[in-house]
This record gives C-alpha cells, structure tokens and sequence, in this order.
C-alpha cells in the first residue's frame, strides 16, 4: 500500500508536467481564411471545441515539427499550417471533405483539395514523440506537389 502510494506520488505530477507542457506549447490556431493562397502543401489539424490532453499533445507535436523541419517552406510560403476546429459550422465540411471519424493531421494540395493523405498513425505514435516527429515529417516530405 505504501509503495503504491510513493508511486503515485512520484508519477502523478509528471504525467501533468508533460500534459501542461504540451498544452502550453500548442500554437495559436491559424484559420484556413489568414493561411497565403500561394501554398503548395497545407498541413492541418483538426480538432473539436472538446479537446482532451492527447489532442492537445498530438497538435503540438505535429505544429513543432512542422516548423522545425520545414522552416523555410513555410517562411516561403510553399508549405502552410492551420488549425481548424471542425465543430464550427464554417468547418464542418472539412469532416466530410477528408472522411475525417478522430481529430487527425492532414496533408493536402493547396491547388488540388481531393488529393490528401491523413496521417492515421498519430494515435499510435503520441507516445513516442521522435516516432511521432519522424512520421510525421516523412509523410509531408513524402506527399506529391502538384
């Protein structure tokens, strides 16, 4: 009983560190209205007005690695990050549009809307942030301009 209790006591306040952490990472959203029309490749994530700490830590994980890696794309304005809430009425056919069923990070051609890939793989990577970043990254570095 009094191991369990020093357990708890010692990885409680770590798992909140890491979910606080993450949660005060998370970039200010970006609506698909202020993202330059210029951009080849568009990388969002989708959200709902309910967001739990793994969406929350998914978000900032995929925002940090887009503009790590792909710093000079989005300076150029080739590449482009948003953030959506899908649960807004002027957002809801995002949901449609990209058979979207979780919150999800998605890639699309800016010029070509049908052709996109959603990163499934999130989900099973959040726990592993350098599997995260590197699928992540591999998968927009992967996706075909048009």
């Amino acid at each position: 009983m009094k191991t369990t209790a020093l357990l708890l006591a010692l990885v409680v306040p770590g798992v909140i560190a890491v979910g606080v952490a993450a949660v005060a990472a998370a970039p200010k959203p970006t609506t698909v209205a202020e993202a330059p029309a210029s951009a080849g490749v568009r990388v969002y994530y989708f959200h709902g007005a309910t967001r739990c700490a793994t969406c929350k830590t998914i978000e900032a994980y995929a925002h940090e690695t887009v503009a790590a890696a792909f710093a000079p794309e989005l300076k150029a304005g080739s590449l482009e990050w948003a953030v959506v809430n899908v649960d807004e009425p002027a957002n809801q056919h995002f949901t449609r549009d990209f058979q979207l069923y979780t919150r999800s990070v998605v890639v699309v051609d800016a010029k070509d809307p049908k052709r996109f890939k959603v990163l499934d793989r999130v989900w099973q990577l959040v726990g592993d942030k350098a599997a995260f970043q590197k699928y992540v990254e591999q998968e927009i570095r992967a996706f075909p301009r048009s």
